[in-house]
């Protein structure tokens, strides 16, 4: 399977005032000192990614014997020995934790450390996660003059009840005050999260939410379910099961709601939990959605390169003491997890691709697998069909109305 040097970057923060009540990403109580301590480990990693990347991108020995010549054809064709450490970056990604408690000086340099190793093309998409509990004007002004040209606000909801319920440091008046801040600075590629089925929402909440992030003309929405992930207090605050208190139609009615009053204002549905003004997508991520490489640097960050995925370790001292070795290997802190055949990739790019309002290419598949989508997954593809899930139109397919929320039932055909 062709696949060029990875272009995108994910970096992970893992530090948080406080962990939300929902929340089961890796992160941990902000540490001034350890923080710093951090910065410098991840600086170091960025330095040393190139290389080991280059070690997973030529490598050839856990690829299946069918796949050698696409593999060979690939390093080939897009990879050669001078530039195998990767080409300039078109998208960067700061997620975590809550990457609006970096200072922009740490910012600045983190970027630094990706211009001089890598390269960083003039346009790249560079979007920093921000709690609006930890920002204000002048910083926000500060994270742009650094060089984050996108925005990604965690609002989740416009309501003190639900807010409250779901355990976040800021309230209502702070999150609009967070989006108006974030213009004033300049940033007018913002993004908000909204969260829907949350115990206590109504309709007319998410109505007002929605009333007001159309009036400040916030270009991107993010909506996701509220999912209780065991091991978090929500999960046991619920005993594991939210449809007890929001049932499945509650939440469905919730998501078409929105879908449809953005739908009706100009904005773009281009994937399952994301709506954008035209223009306006999240170009990183419909990179995760088209299956391509990327690395993912600092503590618990996972990768995808050649045909590995992968992890980093997953405490902050351990991540830090292994950057410090001056020995250090890359199997020392990147976790393999899974590497995947040729049959395994032509999956997952079937079940991304679906998630996106474009669907899957025939042509795409076939430039990029050596072989018809059909004759990969005719059967799938045409029970879906019958099910009324998926349609076909000019050599795509992609979900229907119906597909979209029974979405899951596409998916499983390609795990």
């Amino acid at each position: 399977m062709a696949k060029c040097p990875p272009t995108s970057v994910y970096i992970h923060f893992p530090y948080c005032v406080r962990k939300c009540a929902y929340c089961d990403f890796l992160s941990f109580p902000l540490c001034a000192e350890e923080k710093n301590e951090y910065i410098g480990a991840l600086l170091s990693e960025i330095r040393l990614s190139p290389k080991w990347g280059a070690e997973l991108l030529s490598r050839k020995e856990d690829i299946d014997a069918e796949e050698i010549p696409l593999a060979e054809k690939h390093f080939g064709d897009c990879v050669t020995e001078a530039d195998r450490a990767g080409s300039s970056l078109k998208t960067i990604y700061f997620g975590g934790g809550t990457p609006s408690l970096m200072t922009p000086s740490q910012v600045e340099a983190v970027l630094r450390a990706l211009r001089e190793t890598f390269g960083i093309e003039e346009d790249c998409e560079i979007t920093l996660e921000a709690n609006p509990g930890t920002t204000d004007e002048s910083k926000l002004l500060a994270l742009r003059e650094a060089g984050v040209n996108r925005l990604s606000l965690g609002i989740q909801s416009l309501e003190d009840p639900v807010l409250t319920t779901l355990g976040r440091i800021h309230d209502a008046d702070a999150a609009k005050r967070a989006i108006r801040d974030a213009r004033s600075a300049g940033f007018s590629n913002l993004s908000c999260d909204l969260m829907l089925g949350i115990p206590g929402q109504t309709i007319q909440s998410v109505k007002d939410t929605l009333a007001f992030l159309l009036a400040e003309d916030v270009p991107h929405i993010s909506l996701y379910s509220l999912i209780l992930e065991e091991g978090t207090p929500m999960y046991t605050r619920y005993g594991g099961d939210i449809e007890k208190y929001v049932t499945q139609e509650e939440d469905r009615e919730m998501y078409h709601l929105v879908t449809e009053t953005l739908g009706s204002c100009g904005f773009v549905h281009y994937e399952i939990s994301n709506m954008a003004r035209p223009g306006y997508e999240s170009r990183h991520n419909l990179m995760y959605w088209r299956a391509e490489n990327y690395y993912g640097l600092g503590v618990g960050a996972h990768y995808y390169l050649g045909n590995e995925r992968g992890r980093h370790v997953e405490t902050v001292a351990e991540y830090i003491a292994q950057m410090r070795n001056r020995e250090i290997r890359r199997s020392d802190v990147w976790v393999t997890e899974e590497i995947l055949s040729r049959k395994e990739q032509m999956k997952e790019y079937m079940m991304l691709g679906f998630r996106t309002k474009r669907g899957v290419e025939e042509k795409t598949f076939r430039e990029r697998f050596s072989t018809p989508m059909d004759s990969a997954f005719g059967a799938e593809l045409q029970r879906q069909i019958r099910a009324g899930l998926v349609t076909s139109e000019e050599g795509s397919y992609r979900l229907t109305e119906k597909g979209v929320d029974l979405a899951n039932q596409v998916f499983m055909d390609y795990v």
